[in-house]
């Protein structure tokens, strides 16, 4: 007994020595598993980059993978569907997956409902969406772009992508694309059904960056028409009060055409981007690449074009030595200020004149900035009214041979023509118009002029409605930049000037810049600048003082107040010596 009760008693230490080792091994083997699969997962830091809701060239840029914030550096791989076409994108260098997500056996009577890696028509793939991200997932840092062509496959590949991101394995930026408005030249509507499309992204993952399009047709050698103002305003409205970013494709051969819409669309909201593509048998021209280029931010635009087309665009983008033409109605940035900028940094230059005549040339201080053009009107013996430019001190010069002069300037410049006589509106914004169709105006142009409406209608000066039907029936594409007469300022900028201005100038899609007078500024009612700024995403104001008002500290009230609401949409028309006494105001401040 005393044996057995021994030999007992041995058996059970044995298994129990041997259930604990079985159980450390087990977990040793699942802590060197963990360990090991942890590896192998690709890591990203910091965390505010490496996120499905990360802005992508945030993201790529914490990557190492390009040197500064510009949609032009970042790489893109198609139709990334196949398992031999997935594989083959992991393997490359480029930064960003494309993929297509269908249904399997879509309106068949095959079909799943399970989402695949398909393009139509084709319904069935050997890669299904689970199976591209867990191999996208485990094995590469690439960004991620998902293309629907049907709704039906939305709210199932958007569950999918909550699983894993809830998993903590989608640790960067997820591009959520379809087209859902109806576009150029399309002669029947194919388009994803735009409020399920958007409601599904809210409801199930909000993180993704949205990317909403148009779908477009375009024939080489026929007519084609180009996105108009009602397709922007119509997207603008679907996605304005959505929270999150926005990059919306563009079929690039028909951008520049309608580069005054897209201009507005993007001064919508600092959350917007476009993504333009290209077909492959699209003609598309570097010229037309280079006008966009030009016209945006180095962050607002992504460019997915084939080559050669894109190589060649990107040689000459990065010569900056040469010649780059402006959307007369575009904004200051980049071209005088930098994204973000400071506007006190643009200048107001006023130019002088040399000699009389047709031999009169004009002059200008050796810095860039906007020029101030003072317009009037000469009435010759016969014939038409010819509009002038008025120059402190000198002879007068006709407003033709002026911007044809300073079309050969070289540098970063701007126009801003100040309607100095109502009579000279329509024949100057007649000249611009012209000088633009032959390309002598390839610069940023604000017109401006004394208004009179309203609690400020003034007799003498331009009628405020009359002003905006001249720009929008001659000359749209400038910035507007609208002043209140000075007769009605000796309170100050009152509540019902404010309101009457910002009434007159509701639902214009052209750039704002209203321009103030410091010194009456500073006797304002509070949040008179931030009141004009709030009237759209592209306002701006403009604070000018001279010395016709005083010295510096007769202005400086005014000045430092709207400096401390925005410095970034607040711009300063002062003389050399007054801006330099605001600048050290400011350093000591």
């Amino acid at each position: 007994m005393a044996c057995k009760r021994g030999c007992s008693d041995s058996q059970t230490k044995w298994v129990l020595f041997g259930s604990f080792s079985v159980a450390l091994v087990f977990t040793i083997g699942m802590v060197l598993s963990f360990t090991l699969q942890k590896s192998t997962q690709p890591g990203c830091e910091p965390d505010s980059a490496c996120r499905p809701d990360a802005d992508m060239l945030d993201y790529l840029l914490s990557q190492g993978w390009i040197s500064h914030r510009d949609g032009l550096l970042v790489t893109w791989y198609h139709a990334a569907n196949s398992q031999a076409a997935m594989k083959a994108a992991l393997s490359s260098d480029v930064m960003v997956l494309e993929a297509d997500v269908t249904v399997e056996g879509l309106n068949t009577a095959n079909e799943t409902g399970v989402p695949i890696m398909a393009h139509p028509p084709d319904i069935y793939s050997n890669n299904t969406l689970q199976q591209w991200l867990e191999t996208v997932l485990a094995s590469s840092q690439k960004g991620i772009k998902l293309d629907f062509k049907s709704i039906k496959a939305l709210g199932p590949s958007l569950d999918l992508l909550r699983q894993f991101t809830e998993n903590g394995r989608v640790r960067r930026p997820v591009w959520i694309n379809a087209d859902i408005l109806r576009g150029p030249n399309m002669p029947i509507s194919i388009e994803v059904n735009a409020t399920r499309f958007l409601a599904l992204v809210q409801e199930k993952y909000p993180e993704a960056t949205l990317s909403p399009g148009w779908t477009t047709l375009y024939m080489p050698l026929t007519s084609n028409r180009t996105y108009t103002c009602a397709m922007a305003e119509e997207m603008q409205a679907l996605v304005g009060a959505l929270p999150q970013r926005v990059t919306f494709p563009v079929r690039a051969i028909l951008v520049r055409a309608a580069w005054p819409h897209f201009s507005w669309l993007l001064g919508q909201s600092e959350r917007y981007s476009l993504t333009l593509w290209q077909a492959a048998s699209d003609p598309l021209s570097v010229e037309d690449l280079l006008y966009i280029r030009d016209n945006s931010a180095t962050h607002q635009v992504y460019y997915d074009l084939f080559e050669p087309i894109l190589s060649q665009f990107k040689q000459l983008a990065g010569n900056a030595t040469r010649k780059q033409i402006y959307y007369t109605g575009g904004s200051l940035i980049p071209l005088l200020q930098p994204p973000k900028g400071d506007g006190l940094g643009v200048e107001w230059l006023v130019p002088g004149i040399q000699g009389n005549g047709r031999t009169a040339t004009v002059t200008l201080p050796d810095r860039e900035g906007m020029i101030l053009l003072n317009t009037g009107l000469q009435e010759p013996a016969a014939g038409d009214s010819v509009p002038i430019v008025h120059f402190p001190g000198g002879p007068a010069l006709a407003l033709e041979s002026c911007l044809l002069q300073l079309a050969t300037r070289l540098g970063r410049w701007g126009i801003h023509l100040h309607i100095a006589e109502p009579a000279a509106l329509r024949p100057s914004l007649a000249m611009l118009a012209r000088l633009s169709t032959l390309g002598h105006l390839p610069r940023p142009v604000w017109v401006g002029a004394t208004l009179s409406h309203g609690s400020f209608a003034v007799p003498g000066h331009v009628a405020g409605s009359e002003f905006l039907a001249a720009v929008a029936e001659v000359f749209p594409h400038v910035t507007v930049a609208p002043g209140w007469p000075e007769d009605v300022l000796g309170s100050g900028y009152r509540e019902q000037l404010l309101t009457d201005m910002l009434e007159l100038c509701q639902g214009l899609w052209q750039p704002v810049s209203f321009q103030l007078q410091a010194r009456p500024l500073g006797h304002s009612m509070a949040g008179a600048v931030t009141r004009l700024l709030a009237a759209s995403p592209r306002a701006t104001v403009t604070i000018e003082h001279n010395p016709a008002e005083g010295n510096y500290a007769a202005g400086r009230a005014g000045l430092l107040a709207a400096r401390a609401v925005d410095r970034t949409r607040v711009y300063y028309r002062l003389p050399q010596d007054f801006r330099e006494d605001l600048m050290a105001d400011i350093g000591r401040n």
